[in-house]
């Protein structure tokens, strides 16, 4: 009789907790930067053969470039209503240490004009991502 009890407080403890999952929700994933057109020219680059991925979970943006060092910036963004703004750049110095980047010129290869950045959500699907800033539209692609 002991162990039905354990076996059934157990049940209902364990059904009584949940997960907590964080979620940017159709922006979560990891994506290849694709293609950036210039809007002023309307000049294409294509970036395919390029090594630049954006990583997105919960609050945080990944933005890496394997072809540069390796190199790791990450931010913070908010998303809502198509609009997504990107802040607060940070960049690793070592696996577990990040410094504050203050210098913009650093994030204008990858499409971003500034220490922040708003973006216009212009496609959103399972496969592709389009944002579109002043100056650029950024194409992504989703694997």
């Amino acid at each position: 009789m002991k162990k039905i009890l354990y076996i059934i407080l157990s049940c209902i403890i364990l059904t009584g907790c949940e997960l907590e999952q964080a979620s940017s929700g159709p922006l979560d994933g990891n994506w290849q930067f694709r293609q950036i057109d210039t809007l002023a020219t309307e000049g294409i680059t294509d970036m395919s053969a390029s090594y630049i991925y954006w990583a997105v979970e919960s609050n945080l943006l990944l933005v890496r470039d394997i072809d540069n060092n390796n190199l790791k910036i990450f931010f913070r963004f908010d998303y809502s209503d198509e609009q997504l703004t990107i802040k607060e750049p940070s960049k690793t110095i070592t696996k577990d240490e990040l410094i504050p980047i203050n210098d913009p010129s650093i994030l204008i290869p990858f499409g971003i004009q500034g220490l922040e950045d708003h973006f216009a959500v212009e496609q959103n699907s399972h496969s592709n991502l389009i944002l579109r800033n002043e100056q650029y539209r950024l194409h992504f692609r989703k694997y």
